[in-house]
């Protein structure tokens, strides 16, 4: 994919791991970017200025969004402790760029003092934009979005990644490497919940097989924030009044089975 002059080669999660210095490893489908012009062509006026990506692999994803939306600053973390690549560090090394994006390595998306601190440090302002491409685990999602999502402005929007991962048979294998992880789709569930609730955090959903969105409501967030304040669930009843039976309806129903 050629964009903007920068080269970028797309392959997923099957592909060889192997880089060079012409171009990104774009860890991302085709379909995934269509996704994404789907999504954005219908919201023409969106132009986040401030934005906080989780996960940067080579620094491609990073670029593409930085290209794309032109953001006054844009701040990128990554597990990985390594040095930005050839191409990357090319990139970084222009002038238009230069303090305008900027990567972290070696920051844990669980950590949510060093995420509060980047923030405090590079913004200290109200995000338009937060990408989650990172671990896709439950725990690692939920702790970041319960970190980064109230810093959101109202109308601002929350990006998960590759949520659906539970859902693909190549990922469901006894031998996979993720047999044991908890899938991010319990996460996406309770987000839901927190839309169906209706308490102002969180206004919106949009749900793409790639990716989903969250939309920052207007109330304001008091003290720690976690999304199971977000949400009202009814007690958990009784099997025979779950389905609505009395106890004679089950005495009749036993006497006939």
């Amino acid at each position: 994919m050629l964009l903007d002059g920068h080269v970028y080669r797309l392959q997923h999660f099957n592909g060889p791991w192997t880089g060079g210095s012409n171009h990104f490893i774009f860890y991302k489908t085709r379909d995934l970017v269509d996704q994404y012009r789907k999504f954005f062509e219908g919201r023409p006026d969106f132009s986040p200025q401030r934005i906080f990506e989780l996960g940067l692999w080579d620094g491609g994803s990073m670029v593409f969004w930085a290209e794309l939306f032109q953001p006054s600053k844009h701040v990128g973390v990554d597990i990985q402790n390594k040095q930005n690549s050839p191409y990357f560090q090319k990139y970084l090394s222009q002038e238009r760029v230069q303090g305008r994006v900027k990567p972290f390595w070696a920051v844990d998306q669980q950590d949510s003092a060093r995420l509060a601190q980047i923030w405090q440090t590079e913004f200290g302002a109200p995000l338009d934009l937060v990408v989650d491409d990172a671990s896709h685990l439950y725990v690692p999602t939920r702790t970041s979005f319960e970190a980064l999502f109230p810093r959101l402005r109202p109308g601002g929007l929350y990006i998960i990644e590759d949520w659906a991962w539970g859902h693909w048979p190549s990922f469901l294998k006894p031998d996979h490497v993720w047999a044991a992880e908890r899938p991010p789709t319990d996460f996406i569930l309770e987000l839901l919940e927190a839309v169906g609730t209706g308490r102002g955090m969180i206004r919106r959903m949009d749900v793409f097989g790639g990716f989903v969105v969250v939309e920052r409501g207007d109330a304001v967030a008091k003290g720690t924030f976690s999304v199971n304040s977000q949400i009202v669930r009814r007690e958990k009843q009784p099997v025979a009044a779950a389905l609505g039976l009395s106890e004679v309806a089950l005495a009749t129903k036993d006497a006939y089975d």
